[in-house]
């Protein structure tokens, strides 16, 4: 449960952006994110509700620097194709963004089993995403093992800043 829940949290980063044909590029520069959790329901939900709060507040607290090339290799299809490694495998019925506004639905499977649905819709822009994203875990015999949903929300808070988090390689602005 905490192994597909945590996948689930990585998701939600992965899919501020996410959409078929090609969505609206972010703006270069200083991003900034709150995720917010806000249902989390199953086995030992309490412990693990704490420790995903510990590591929402910790990313909530990091800008990042976009830069330039960045923003245009950006291809946000590509990360959902990525959730299934690992011996897993995802397959998603529904991946738009038509107007900027992101819907998505898939499945994903892992090495032993076990199945998460996932759901995410929400508003793509330039310099504001919005995205609510609801992962509900499944053991293998198909028993639910729990819910959560979480809000992301970036906004580009201006030019890159020499307190933000740059990507390896990547170059300030």
């Amino acid at each position: 449960m905490h192994k597909t829940m945590m996948t689930a949290a990585i998701a939600a980063m992965l899919l501020a952006g996410c959409a078929k044909g090609p969505p609206p590029k972010r703006q270069p520069g200083s991003w900034s994110q709150t995720m917010e959790l806000k249902r989390f329901e199953g086995k030992d939900a309490e412990k693990a509700k704490a420790a995903l709060g510990q590591m929402f507040a910790a990313m909530n607290s990091v800008t990042v620097c976009v830069t330039p090339e960045m923003a245009e290799k950006e291809d946000p299809t590509a990360n959902l194709e990525k959730l299934g490694s690992g011996g897993g495998t995802c397959t998603f019925d529904k991946k738009s963004a038509a107007g900027g506004s992101l819907d998505v639905a898939g499945t994903c499977k892992d090495a032993g089993g076990k199945t998460a649905k996932i759901t995410a819709a929400g508003s793509l822009g330039a310099t504001d995403q919005d995205i609510t994203m609801t992962v509900e875990g499944f053991d293998a015999s198909g028993a639910r093992e729990g819910l959560m949903e979480v809000r992301v929300h970036s906004t580009r808070k201006g030019e890159c800043t020499a307190s933000d988090m740059k990507a390896p390689g990547a170059t300030a602005m």
